[in-house]
């Protein structure tokens, strides 16, 4: 190697170095945040109140439904058998509101130290705790100086598992900071009823919660490393790829060849959830498909006449047996005979019908105004391009007529049915070249925005932050 090539490799990997390090360290570009949160339902009997037509007898009933884990309803009506569903959530979300999230999250930290007076005398926990919420959230957001919205939330969920309840009766003197007051009220809480569970006021990125410790509470937003880890393995596949814009390499031909494979690998992916299962399987075998593969599935029963497509792809996968193969010239023959019965019927409708419409209609073409007038302006210009359509279709037809030797009049309107093939064709090559473009343009923009953070077209964040994040 000699002193050029190691000098530009020298460069070239101090750069990438110092790329790594600052993408890395603070709040680094090329990262990715979510919001992770819980989602859960529980089974509850809630009273039915059926009332006559006089209104004045009422009846009560119960029935049975899904509510969602954190409801009045849930916290009043569910006990310790009910059946329930929880999952994690993860949603991403855009850097701003992270950044935001951590303003809102200084400014909790910051206001749950502030002196906070207040007595409480004959109220209940759910009373006390709303009004110490709203207290503590107009101290944070005086602490963020509309820089961001911090959000104080009850989870009255894991409160109701500790054995709290909404309406019990409490008096309390607190003073102090709002910590000592969530204590000295739930103190009185455990005074009253049958709780000793510890609870506190846990603080996640920018949402407060008041929940119980053997509560597994995850923060609200965050960065998500298995996202991010994605998006550097696109970078770097994306600037593989470039790499063909010096010369043919190993780093080009191994991402060609991974994105060929991954590629192959998620249209069979896809293929087999949504189409072999619900359309195949879903078929053949509704209540087994519905109770372990896909819940969403309506009831039905069993339509065996799916078997024979069952057997056509079945023999279709004859092409990978050593023997037998000629048993999927069958099902290859079907294939391509339906096909292109489908595509020919879909081209004569969808073409070939359409421009024999479009040529046979009225050369003079009236557009209306919203009052009923004709617009002479719009009509004059929509009624030239019926004649220049008309004019084409004529003259390109005129060209490809053999019957009469192109002289004279006749090989003038073939002449002019060129000019109209060459426009054509220029514009489906031009249509071409800027769908390529596009397609170059999307990736400088997910280098630049999504990796880089160097531009900001969807405001995804602030200008300040941003600039902040390459220094």
């Amino acid at each position: 190697m000699n002193r050029q090539k190691l000098t530009l490799l020298s460069i070239v990997g101090i750069f990438v170095i110092l790329l790594v390090v600052r993408a890395f360290s603070g709040n680094g570009f090329g990262r990715i945040y979510v919001e992770r949160g819980e989602a859960s339902f529980v089974k509850v009997e809630l009273p039915v109140l059926d009332a006559p037509a006089d209104g004045d007898v009422k009846s009560e009933g119960v029935r049975s439904t899904w509510v969602d884990a954190t409801s009045d309803e849930a916290v009043d009506f569910a006990g310790p058998e009910s059946p329930r569903v929880a999952w994690r959530s993860v949603t991403p979300v855009s850097p701003r509101v992270y950044f935001e999230a951590t303003i809102a999250d200084e400014a909790l930290q910051a206001a749950l130290s502030t002196p906070f007076d207040a007595t409480i005398n004959g109220t209940d926990l759910g009373t006390a705790l709303e009004t110490w919420r709203l207290a503590l959230l107009e101290k944070a957001n005086a602490e963020a100086a509309g820089r961001a919205e911090p959000t104080v939330e009850i989870n009255w969920t894991a409160l109701h598992a500790a054995g709290f309840k909404r309406k019990t009766a409490i008096t309390v003197n607190s003073g102090g900071d709002f910590e000592a007051s969530l204590g000295a009220m739930l103190d009185a809480a455990r005074a009253a009823g049958d709780s000793d569970a510890e609870t506190t006021m846990v603080v996640a990125d920018g949402k407060g919660t008041v929940t119980t410790t053997a509560d597994d509470l995850a923060p609200a937003i965050g960065l998500s490393w298995s996202r991010t880890i994605g998006l550097w393995l696109a970078v770097i596949f994306t600037l593989a790829i470039f790499s063909f814009l010096y010369k043919d390499n190993p780093l080009y031909k191994i991402a060609e060849s991974v994105v060929v494979g991954v590629s192959a690998a998620y249209w069979m992916v896809i293929s087999l959830w949504d189409m072999i299962v619900p359309n195949l399987l879903g078929q053949l075998f509704p209540d087994f498909v519905q109770g372990n593969l896909l819940p969403g599935l309506g009831d039905g029963d069993p339509n065996w006449a799916y078997l024979v497509p069952a057997i056509f792809g079945g023999l279709l996968l004859m092409r990978l047996a050593p023997k037998g193969q000629y048993l999927s010239l069958w099902t290859l023959a079907f294939i391509v005979g339906t096909t292109a019965a489908l595509r020919m019927v879909a081209y004569i409708e969808g073409d070939f019908l359409s421009q024999i419409n479009a040529t046979i209609a009225p050369l003079y073409q009236e557009v209306m105004n919203a009052d009923g007038t004709v617009n002479g302006y719009s009509s004059f210009w929509a009624s030239v391009r019926q004649i220049t359509l008309v004019i084409g279709v004529l003259s390109c037809l005129t060209y490809f007529f053999f019957s009469v030797e192109h002289k004279g009049v006749v090989g003038k309107v073939a002449r002019v049915g060129i000019w109209f093939l060459m426009i054509t064709f220029g514009a489906a090559f031009g249509f071409t070249v800027m769908g390529r473009i596009a397609l170059l343009a999307a990736r400088f923009e997910f280098l630049f925005d999504d990796w880089l953070w160097l531009i900001d077209p969807t405001n995804q964040r602030s200008v300040a932050a941003a600039v902040g994040c390459l220094f």
